[in-house]
C-alpha cells in the first residue's frame, strides 16, 4: 500500500476499528478488537466512545459485544454518485423484475468484496434476494466476476491486491482472471450460485461516464426456475445485459466512450 505522506494516528485508529469489524463480520467485544489490532485496550476504549457516540459502531444484544451500525452505509448513499446510480438504477430493476418476475439486485466493490447496495424483489411469491449490505468475496459472486472482469487493468490490479491482503489464494486469482476474459467477451457473468443451489447468478456491469476505474456497479438477478417465471434462463442474460446497457446511457456513459 502506498505510504500516507501524514500522519494522523487517532483517525487512523477509528478507521482500524471500522475496518476490524467490517471484516470480520461478528460482534466483537472492545479486548477482542484490541487483539486483532494489536493495540492496548484503553486506546480502543477510548475511539469505540467516540465511534459509538456517532452511530458508527452500536451494541448487540451482549452489551459487551460490538458491531457495525448503518451509518456508514447511509453516510456512502448521499455521496452524489452513488444517488445518480440509485436514481438511474431502481426504474429499470423494478422494470425487470416485473418482467422476469425475479428479484434484481445492485453491488459495488469494497475492497476485495462485493457490498448490495439495492435490491428489488420478485413479484413472484418464489424468488432468491439478499438483504442490503449483503456482502461476499469478489471471487465467490457473479456481481464480483462482473466487476472484476470489466474493470481498468489497474483497478483491476488494485483488487488483485485487495484479494491477496484478505488471504485468497493464488490460484483462485488465477482462476479469477481466466474467467474474466470470457465474461468481457460475452458483456455478462451467468453461473450456478455459489451460495444457493438451484440458483443461478447472472450478472452485466454499469458503466458512468464520470468513472474512470471500469465498471461502476453490477446489475445482478439471482434466476431461480418457476412455473410463473416469464422468461428462460437462456434469454434472461441478454435482458440483464440491455437493462444495464439502459442504466449506463442515463448515467451518460456511451460505449465510443469506452477506454
Amino acid at each position: 500500500m502506498t505510504e500516507a505522506p501524514y500522519k494522523a494516528p487517532a483517525l487512523e485508529k477509528g478507521l482500524d476499528i471500522l475496518e476490524c469489524l467490517a471484516g470480520l463480520r461478528t460482534p466483537q467485544s472492545i479486548s477482542d478488537i484490541a487483539r486483532s489490532l494489536g493495540r492496548s485496550r484503553s486506546e480502543i476504549y477510548r475511539m469505540v466512545v467516540v465511534l459509538e457516540t456517532r452511530g458508527y459502531v452500536e451494541r448487540t444484544d451482549d452489551p459487551e459485544k460490538l458491531q457495525l451500525s448503518n451509518r456508514l452505509f447511509e453516510v456512502g448513499m448521499r455521496s452524489p454518485p452513488k444517488m445518480d446510480l440509485h436514481e438511474a438504477a431502481l426504474p429499470e430493476m423494478s422494470a425487470l423484475a416485473s418482467r422476469m418476475m425475479q428479484s434484481i439486485q445492485l453491488a459495488v466493490v469494497s475492497s476485495d468484496q462485493i457490498v448490495v447496495i439495492a435490491r428489488t424483489e420478485s413479484p413472484d411469491d418464489v424468488g432468491f434476494s439478499v438483504r442490503l449490505g449483503h456482502r461476499r468475496s469478489i471471487m465467490k459472486s457473479a456481481s464480483g466476476l462482473v466487476l472484476f472482469s470489466f474493470a481498468t487493468p489497474v483497478y483491476r490490479a488494485k483488487m488483485l491486491e485487495d484479494l491477496a491482503e484478505g488471504g485468497a489464494q493464488p490460484s483462485d486469482m488465477e482462476s479469477l482472471q481466466a474467467s474474466a476474459h470470457q465474461v468481457q467477451e460475452a458483456g455478462y457473468a451467468c453461473m450456478p450460485s455459489r451460495m444457493v443451489d438451484g440458483v443461478t447468478d447472472i450478472g452485466a456491469p454499469i458503466f458512468d461516464s464520470t468513472i474512470s476505474h471500469g465498471a461502476v456497479a453490477s446489475l445482478t438477478v439471482p434466476f431461480v426456475v418457476t412455473r410463473r417465471a416469464k422468461v428462460s434462463l437462456q434469454d434472461a442474460p441478454g435482458l440483464v445485459a440491455e437493462a444495464a446497457q439502459r442504466i449506463s446511457a442515463t448515467l451518460g456513459y456511451s460505449p465510443v466512450s469506452k477506454s
